[in-house]
């Protein structure tokens, strides 16, 4: 299939950035207190070349736990460079859940994680569970935060709608790639304890391997 032209330009140029970043961090790494750090602008190099490759294929589906780990250490890089408070993440996963294999899940639970971080400003938890729930799968996000206002609770996930500066298009976005994979989202406050869940549900998906010749 012949490349659109626009997305090769686009793909040349995030791979000049890309390498840019690389030295950066090369030069970081000689000094030991930065090490860390160079690492981590590493790892999120290395996750920008993924995001370019998914942009020109939509790959196999992949277990949950893998997307899972790969949106945890983004969000605890993050964490890292910026010094923002600790969180911490508790899992519950059933083994055998697939999902699409490409960027974009990562973005559903990265903007979730990022999103629960902001409603909790000095530090908490953040839970994560995922089980069969009949022909879907449903994964459920919670944090330990502020909950979320009634009167905010229908608009969520508008376009630019957002209660901080700067936000708007996180949940938005994470919506769309959900109903695009032909599932549903929906948040609410905790029935137990302080903080927010957001709940998705998608058609279970298998994953396929390839038959040897």
């Amino acid at each position: 299939m012949k490349q659109d032209p626009a997305l090769a330009g686009l793909l040349h140029d995030l791979n000049n950035v890309f390498q840019t970043l690389v030295g950066a961090a090369d030069l970081l790494s000689e000094d030991a207190r930065w090490k860390p750090v160079s690492a981590a602008i590493l790892r999120s190099v290395e996750r920008g070349r993924h995001v370019a490759l998914s942009l020109q294929t939509s790959g196999p589906v992949v277990p949950f736990e893998t997307i899972l780990a790969n949106a945890i250490a983004f969000v605890e890089d993050a964490i890292l460079v910026t010094r923002a408070p600790a969180i911490r993440f508790v899992q519950a996963v059933e083994p055998g859940i697939c999902v699409p294999g490409n960027w974009a899940w990562e973005r559903v639970l990265i903007n979730l994680f990022l999103n629960a971080m902001h409603a909790m400003p000095q530090g908490g938890e953040i839970q994560v569970e995922a089980r069969h729930c009949g022909a879907e799968a449903c994964i459920v996000v919670r944090d330990s935060g502020c909950g979320i206002p009634p009167e905010v609770l229908g608009r969520l996930f508008e376009p630019e709608f957002s209660t901080r500066q700067g936000g708007g298009l996180g949940l938005h976005v994470v919506r769309g790639i959900v109903e695009r994979d032909g599932g549903t989202i929906r948040a609410a406050n905790r029935t137990e304890g302080p903080g927010a869940e957001f709940t998705i549900t998608i058609p279970a998906v298998s994953r396929r391997f390839p038959a040897h010749a």
